[in-house]
């Protein structure tokens, strides 16, 4: 991407960022659309069933408190996503339970891009950080 580029999409009727990644998986890979949510903190949680397809291998078990407090059980899966021409390593969650796809703050991270969202303009907006002015440190004089 170059460096001022931005991508924006629309914010749902029930005012969530949702964007279209594509799970890598060892063979497969499949487009889903996720939900970029910004309370979970993890990279990408997806159906059991789309882990499936992908034939993303197995990692481990974790347990995740919801924003109600309860906790359920997610197999990990290490894998990588594809979004706005970058490939992007993560830990993905598997979850039985749940039917929307996530993408969490470790995503956002990830990314490297600002994300915003303008709910009066009803987009979410992926832009490239700017890169801070370097500080000049002053030099000694030489004699």
């Amino acid at each position: 991407m170059s460096e001022h580029s931005k991508l924006e999409f629309p914010i749902t009727t029930n005012y969530s960022p949702e964007v279209t990644v594509e799970v890598l998986g060892i063979k497969e890979g499949k487009s889903v659309s996720a939900i970029v949510d910004t309370g979970f903190t993890g990279f990408l949680q997806i159906p059991l069933s789309v882990g499936i397809a992908c034939n993303l291998r197995l990692w481990g078990v974790s347990w995740a408190t919801l924003a109600d407090g309860s906790k359920v059980k997610n197999l990990q899966c290490f894998g990588k996503i594809r979004f706005a021409d970058c490939e992007i390593f993560g830990v993905i969650s598997l979850s039985d339970t749940a039917d929307d796809c996530l993408l969490g703050m470790q995503f956002l991270q990830e990314l490297k891009m600002d994300f915003n969202v303008s709910i009066t303009d009803k987009k979410a907006t992926f832009a490239e950080r700017k890169q801070e002015e370097k500080k000049k440190t002053p030099q000694p004089k030489s004699s």
